[in-house]
């Protein structure tokens, strides 16, 4: 009798483990579906007030663009810095940049190796002398820009100094080039010859447009991003010239490309020939604003491009989720 009461006892304890354990797992699972449903809660908020705050963006856009429809500046409200709006438990911060501020790489695509137009052959040039400006070596900068040459064209012949399948299979981990338009400005990152400190140097003067022609707006541009006006006058204007020329710049910008043009510091240019005029506007069409929601310590990343339409109306055409930098 006694050991039946033992082993009764055993049983009892053996269960009340088994039980306990149960709840403890159940407890722990039910916490962590609670943390998940709370968080994905707040990732949707944050992706609603995104939106919202796109929303809000295209409406400075537009009266922006019914204020003075040919020309943009940095005077305008869409170029406002440092603007944070609370909302409920969260708030709200973004930057909008002129996606035409910038060389666009795209713009280096569609030419021909063996017969190059004068454009395409311009295009290349300004961004050659603009890894010159930023101290590259001159093989360096050559190799680099027919490098991307290649990366965009749709063809697999490579180009004096340039890379092609077999360069790109020959790496750990192999991979092939776009052979097309770029989506993003981190694909210049896996283009032969682009290492991260030269990335970062470029970063703030270059971008990705759904387009292969190369418009700056002159109007748009910072001091900081003198080496790219400089570029686009090859070797005729040096990157000090070009900095104090956007630090002169009327507030509301030039009026014309030309006016810009007839600019006493710009008298020893002609050389650069026609094509500069080409490269150069006051008024863009696309625009990349870099939103962040912070929602009771959720954060969440919106990169959008818009565009201007011929009717001055703006549309979202591209957008991108997360990518803290």
């Amino acid at each position: 009798m006694q050991k039946q009461r033992g082993m009764a006892l055993l049983v009892v304890l053996l269960l009340l483990a088994v039980m306990v354990t149960l709840a403890s797992n159940m407890t722990q699972r039910y916490r962590m579906e609670w943390l998940r449903t709370d968080q994905q809660q707040l990732q949707m908020q944050n992706y609603w007030y995104l939106l919202g705050t796109e929303t809000l963006i295209s409406k400075a856009l537009n009266q922006d663009f019914k204020d003075d429809p040919d020309k943009n500046s940095l005077a305008q409200y869409w170029a406002t810095e440092g603007q944070v709006f609370p909302v409920e438990n969260a708030t709200l911060q973004g930057v909008v940049r002129d996606a035409q501020a910038c060389f666009n790489l795209n713009s280096l695509s569609g030419s021909d190796a063996e017969s190059p137009s004068a454009s395409s052959t311009y295009r290349a040039n300004v961004f050659y002398h603009l890894l010159l400006n930023l101290k590259v070596d001159d093989y360096r900068a050559q190799q680099i820009t027919a490098a991307l040459q290649d990366w965009l064209d749709s063809d697999t012949n490579v180009r004096q100094f340039g890379a092609e399948d077999s360069d790109y299979e020959s790496l750990t981990p192999p991979y092939l080039p776009a052979n097309g338009l770029m989506q993003d400005v981190s694909e210049l990152r896996a283009v032969k010859g682009v290492d991260a400190k030269l990335y970062r140097q470029l970063l703030p003067l270059i971008c990705v447009i759904p387009v292969k022609t190369l418009s700056i707006d002159i109007n748009t541009l910072r001091p900081v991003q003198a080496p790219l006006l400089a570029s686009l006058f090859l070797d005729t204007l040096n990157v000090d010239d070009a900095r104090t020329l956007l630090e002169q710049r009327p507030r509301e910008g030039w009026d014309s490309v030309a006016q810009f043009m007839e600019l006493g510091a710009l008298s020893n240019t002609a050389a650069a020939g026609n094509q500069v005029s080409s490269a150069l506007a006051v008024k863009s069409f696309y625009f990349l604003a870099t939103l962040q929601a912070d929602n009771d310590g959720t954060k969440t990343r919106l990169i959008s491009l818009f565009q201007r339409q011929s009717n001055n109306q703006v549309t979202v055409i591209r957008r991108h989720f997360g990518g803290f930098e």
